[in-house]
This record gives structure tokens, C-alpha cells and sequence, in this order.
């Protein structure tokens, strides 16, 4: 089968759709394109394929196969050879990437075929809707209108010096370029510049922006927290955000386990695993692995080790706690900290692709007994969602906290913008490890590695990285736990995570687990994450919850009446809330007056649970007003009762909870198929 290999596709004459941009095509060199010939026929078609050195083809990748689809349009058509009875473009492209069970250094490779369609439309509306736009910006040694944006993609890029010192923190605010403001987006930043914000301390003077015409709902929505970050950026200071607590962290663990992840985009593997146990004030156990090569092989070795170190603790803490009476206050609390969602996907994603793997298999479904289901469990005291095991500070901090930061998921800059106000440990990593935007290794620490080249820096080395990240870790946790003290010493707890002694849920056993166990557990993390979403949106401050949709908020009660074996509620709806996107077909509505005791606590759901009723059922459809169904269980509750007693005007508010009628049958219903093949 005939290839060529990076054949020059750039047509002698301009393509039409640079034509009147003033711009000129350089070249473009597609890796591979196959030329296959239908036997019997003098028909050709030609395939592009580029080569990626990566595990998962992205969009990008694809988006730049469209590309050369195009451009090689264009030459076949300045050659005349467009006529379809004598070549056809494929309507797929290819990209040959390194496979799944395969490494970097390998020469094996895995087809991935894709339909071009999609990709050809973004090159179609991207060449006819934005570059025109882009050509027509004026650049020169004294103006400049081209649109730029900081973030972390940029870090790869040989201009990222130049823009580096639009945002540098030796600026004034004035002259400090918004981009600096981390979490602001592409989108967001052209919005801000069409409304003249174009400084940090123009973003944090701005008053009124989530109500500025033209400015979008996910920025209007995201205005209160970027405004504060550039307030923290102008005047150095941390500073709170307007959410007064967070779900995502207990506000006590006597044994603090700390885990640590590092990602090789190339190889889609692990490049370095860690793990530390702090109890009392020490550290009992440390493990930190780095994986010699990028094989499957070898990130299941490195993950066993460390994993196994955990369980172990885990186990330890589960069998002091079992000793003591039922109900003993003196038992350990035990919490999983990781400073990066990502490193929790990343070490999620790794234990999926070893589920065949024995060991990996036994650990996973100890994990997962950390995430106990409801419906399985006898015991009362297990009940609660106090086993929700792990939390990646950086949310907890974004919640809480605006930072004098660029980048909010860097551990560096975040924990010496902490050691400020009297955190400890501060990671300062040496030149070797030091990146702009993210203190995880880079790929040009890794891949040295991988490749057995000379430069590689000494495992040693990243060793010591990886422990002094835990120590960074370590503090900012110290920190929050004390910033939760004096919150709460002031009757406003910020950490809202509910927690007991840590135990095992005893009805999984993973040394003789099935495929049935695996996807029961499989079914009950996914009802945990469900839950916890839900949880992570309640927390947030009412007006968030309404500008989002999610609640209708700051309600007055008008009359009530009963109504067969049910109680209704005419509430008043202020102008504000009157864009919700709750409804009559919601079955998971509870009715407050938005204290963060009971909206935060799933087990008073029931209490005060609520049906919006539908229009037409003897009332007219208004937006002013809705009513409301309560049962008359509910309604007769002593906690209901307590709401209508102490609630004022304008103090209710509707929210979606959380309610998986799903996971109780998939569990019986697993449960009925391991009997059957029990007997």
C-alpha cells in the first residue's frame, strides 16, 4: 500500500480562503498520507494520517488532520485532479498513536480512525469567522491589537517570556494585564475588554460587572470570585470569598493521609506516586514511588507499593477503631488529601487500567469500601456521608479563599502565598523542577526518564521533589484546619465535611471478590460522586445557587392550605429568582430557610423534602408565585414545624437536592445474580 511521508501540500497560488486577509500559507507537512486505488477502477483515494506521539488522539490532533484535508483540497484542485471519478478525499482521517499496552520507545503503533465531518466544520468556521479577524489586527513596534491570554497552556510556548511580563507581580495593578486573574477564561477576558477592564485593578474596582449588559452568564456568574481574586492579586493579601463554608474537607482527621500523583501525558502513565501518613503530629509511614519505564508493568509495581501502604494504614486504623465501644468518641478520624483533583483522576484512571491485575483489583475494592452504600449497610452508625474519603485542597482554597496567585492549582505559588498569613513548609522547588504555571513534574523531567537519556535527573532527586510537595501539602492542610478553629471559635465553621471514627464497610470482601463485586462497587461510587456534586453546589452561597438556577431563593410565605393527605404553600417569588430551572418534574426539592446545618446535612433531606406543584392543577401559571406540596408527614415534623415557627419573610429557599432511585435496584440486582451464581 503506497504512503508518502511529509509531502509539502502548499499550492502555488494562495487558497481561497486566505484570499483578502493579506496573510500567505507556510508550509504544511502532513506525517503520512496513504494512497489507496479500488481494484478494477482508476479511482484514488488518499488519506491523511499524522503520527502523535501520545496515548488518546485529542481534538486538537484531529482538528489538525481537517486541516491537511483542506489544504490538500486546494492542490488537488490547482492540479485538476478534483474530478471525483479520479480522486476522493477519505472522510476519515487517521491518527497512529502509541498503543494502549505498548510505550514511547516502542515502534509499535495503534490506528485510530475518526470521521473528518466535525473537525472540517471547526477548520471551515474557524478560517471563515475568526482568522479574517485576526489578520486584520495591526502589530507593530508601537501598537498592538492583538488578542493574547495567559493560562496554562502557554507554558510549552517560546513567546511565553515576552507575555510573562505583561502579568509579572513587579507591575503595578494598574499595568498588571487582567490575564493575571487565575480562572478567568479566553471568552471571559474578551468580555471584560470590550468593557474596558483590561488591568487587575480595573477587574477589582469593577462594581456591578455581574450585571453588565453583553458580559454572558458563565462570567456574570463567576464575576464576585474573579473580582476578589484581583483584589487579592492588588493588594497582596488572602482574602475570604463570599462562600462561608466548604463540603469538600472535614474539619478534623487525626490521621492525615496525604497522596501525591504525577502524570506522563506522552506515555498516559504514572511518573511518580507518593504517599505519607501523619498521626499525632508524625510521620508514621512515607512511601514515594518512581516508575522505571512507561509500561504497564511498571506503573502497576509503583502503584501497588504505595497503595498498599495505604491500605495497610487504613486497615490499622479500621482494627483500633473496631476495638472500641460502639459509639466511642476516641476513635481515629481518618482523610485522603490531595492537593490536585487532577491527581485524584489520574490515580482513578491508573486503577482502571489494571483492573486485571489481582492485587490492583483487591486494593480497588478496599477503596471503594471507604464509600460505603447506603442500602447495603445494617449499621446504623455507618449511615451518613462521613465516609466520603478523600479532598483535593486546591477546591477547598478556591472556595475559601482568593489568593495573591496567577495560577491557583500551583502548589508553589499557593502555599508561599500562604506561608505569608503563617502556613508552614512552603514548596521552593530547585531550578531543575521549577515551572510557571504547575509544581507536578513536567515532560521534560519525564521523558528524559522514559527514554534512558544521560540528562535524566536522578530518581533520587524527584524523590526528594515528591517529599517536599507532601511537606508543602502538609501545611496548607495545618492551616486550614487552624483558619477552621478560629471560624468556629467565632460560631461560623467554614469546613462542613461530616466525619466519624474511620471503619471499613464490612460487606464488601475484597479477597474474594467477583466481576459482580466490581461493578456493584463501580454502581456505589458513582451514587457517591452523585451525592457530593449535590452537596458541593448546596454549599455554595445562595445567590450563587440562584444566579445558577439551582434554587429559588429568598421566598415569603402567603397562605397555606391543606389539600387531600398533603399541605400547600403559596410563597411569593422575588423578581430575582424568578429565572429558575426548578420544576414540577423535580423529585429531589427541599424546602429551608437556607441554614447550612440542614441544607448540608443529607440525612434531614427527608424532613423537609417538597414537590413544586404543577400549573393547571387549580391555579394559573405565574412567575410571582408558586406553590409548593408537602406531605403531611413532612409537614407535621417537629423540624418542619420548627421552620414555620422561626422562619421570616423573604427567608425560604427551594433547592435540588439529591435523590439515585437507581443504585438500590442495580445493588439488589447484582446481589440476585451473585446468589444465582453462588448456587
Amino acid at each position: 500500500m503506497p504512503y508518502i511521508a511529509q509531502a509539502n501540500l502548499t499550492p502555488r497560488h494562495l487558497p481561497r480562503f486566505l484570499q483578502g486577509t493579506g496573510l500567505s500559507l507556510n508550509r504544511n507537512l502532513p506525517d503520512l498520507i496513504r494512497r489507496t486505488t479500488a481494484e478494477g477502477l482508476a479511482q484514488r483515494r488518499f488519506t491523511i494520517i499524522d503520527v502523535k506521539a501520545t496515548r488518546r488522539a485529542t481534538a486538537f490532533h484531529k482538528t489538525q488532520v481537517a486541516f491537511y484535508v483542506r489544504i490538500l483540497e486546494e492542490l488537488l484542485r490547482e492540479l485538476e485532479l478534483s474530478a471525483p471519478t479520479a480522486t476522493q478525499l477519505d472522510t476519515s482521517g487517521e491518527i497512529w498513536r502509541i498503543p494502549d499496552d505498548g510505550t514511547a520507545e516502542g515502534d509499535a503503533w495503534q490506528v485510530e480512525r475518526f470521521a473528518l465531518a466535525p473537525y472540517l466544520r471547526l477548520v471551515d468556521e474557524f478560517c471563515n469567522d475568526v482568522l479574517p479577524k485576526i489578520a486584520a489586527k495591526r502589530i507593530g513596534p508601537s501598537v498592538d491589537q492583538t488578542f493574547f491570554h495567559l493560562y496554562f497552556k502557554c507554558e510549552q510556548c517560546e513567546y511565553l517570556g515576552h507575555c510573562f511580563k505583561s502579568i509579572g507581580s513587579e507591575l503595578p495593578p494598574d499595568l498588571r494585564d487582567v490575564s493575571a486573574v487565575p480562572g478567568l477564561t479566553h471568552e471571559g477576558k474578551r468580555a471584560l475588554l470590550r468593557l474596558k477592564v483590561d488591568s487587575v485593578a480595573a477587574l477589582a474596582n469593577a462594581s456591578g460587572l455581574a450585571g453588565a449588559p453583553g458580559i454572558g452568564w458563565s462570567l456574570s456568574r463567576r464575576a464576585p470570585l474573579l473580582s476578589a481574586r484581583a483584589k487579592s492579586l492588588a493588594s497582596g493579601m488572602v482574602i475570604r470569598t463570599e462562600e462561608e463554608h466548604s463540603f469538600l474537607m472535614p474539619p478534623r482527621a487525626d490521621a492525615v493521609l496525604l497522596v501525591s500523583v504525577d502524570h506522563d501525558p506522552v506515555d498516559d502513565r504514572i511518573a511518580a506516586i507518593g504517599y505519607r501518613r501523619i498521626q499525632d503530629g508524625i510521620v508514621r509511614t512515607e512511601r514515594i514511588e518512581v516508575p522505571s519505564g512507561g509500561s504497564l508493568i511498571d506503573e502497576a509495581a509503583a502503584m501497588i507499593r504505595v497503595l498498599s501502604a495505604l491500605i495497610e494504614d487504613l486497615s490499622e486504623i479500621d482494627a483500633s477503631n473496631a476495638a472500641l465501644p460502639s459509639g466511642s468518641p476516641a476513635g481515629v478520624y481518618a482523610h485522603i488529601f490531595f492537593y490536585e483533583p487532577a491527581e485524584a483522576t489520574n490515580l482513578q484512571q491508573a486503577i482502571g487500567r489494571h483492573l486485571d491485575n489481582v492485587t490492583i483489583r483487591e486494593g480497588l475494592l478496599h477503596l471503594v469500601r471507604l464509600f460505603p452504600p447506603e442500602e447495603v449497610v445494617p449499621e446504623p452508625e455507618f449511615r451518613g456521608v462521613h465516609h466520603l474519603p478523600a479532598t483535593a485542597i486546591r477546591s477547598v482554597l478556591e472556595q475559601l479563599y482568593a489568593l495573591p496567585v496567577i495560577v491557583a492549582y500551583d502548589l508553589r505559588q499557593t502555599s508561599q502565598a500562604l506561608a505569608l498569613v503563617g502556613a508552614e513548609a512552603p514548596y521552593r522547588p530547585s531550578e531543575a523542577f521549577a515551572r510557571p504555571f504547575s509544581s507536578l513534574l513536567s515532560i521534560d523531567v519525564i521523558r528524559p526518564i522514559r527514554e534512558g537519556s544521560e540528562t535524566a535527573i536522578p530518581t533520587s532527586a524527584i524523590v526528594a521533589d515528591v517529599s517536599a510537595r507532601l511537606d508543602a501539602l502538609q501545611g496548607v492542610i495545618r492551616w486550614l484546619f487552624d483558619q477552621n478553629a478560629l471560624a468556629t471559635a467565632d460560631g461560623r465553621p467554614m469546613l462542613r465535611l461530616a466525619k466519624k471514627p474511620f471503619r471499613f464497610q464490612a460487606s464488601f470482601d475484597p479477597l474474594n471478590a467477583a466481576d459482580l463485586d466490581v461493578l456493584l462497587a463501580c454502581e456505589l461510587l458513582e451514587n457517591r460522586a452523585g451525592l457530593l456534586d449535590a452537596l458541593v453546589g448546596l454549599a455554595q452561597p445562595s445567590a450563587r445557587r440562584r444566579d445558577a438556577g439551582r434554587s429559588l431563593a429568598g421566598l415569603t410565605l402567603a397562605k397555606q392550605w391543606k389539600y387531600g393527605r398533603s399541605q400547600i404553600l403559596l410563597f411569593n417569588v422575588p423578581e430575582t429568582s424568578r429565572e429558575s430551572d426548578l420544576g414540577p418534574g423535580d423529585f429531589d426539592l427541599i424546602l429551608t430557610d437556607d441554614s447550612p446545618d440542614l441544607r448540608l446535612d443529607p440525612t434531614l433531606w427527608p424532613l423537609v423534602e417538597c414537590r413544586i406543584r404543577p400549573a393547571g392543577t387549580g391555579y394559573e401559571d405565574r412567575r410571582d408565585q408558586v406553590q409548593i406540596e408537602v406531605s403531611s408527614n413532612v409537614f407535621r415534623g417537629a423540624l418542619f414545624q420548627e421552620l414555620m415557627r422561626r422562619t421570616s419573610k423573604g427567608g425560604w429557599y427551594i433547592d435540588r437536592s439529591f435523590r439515585d432511585a437507581n443504585t438500590q435496584k442495580a445493588a439488589a440486582f447484582l446481589a440476585n445474580l451473585a446468589a444465582g451464581q453462588a448456587a
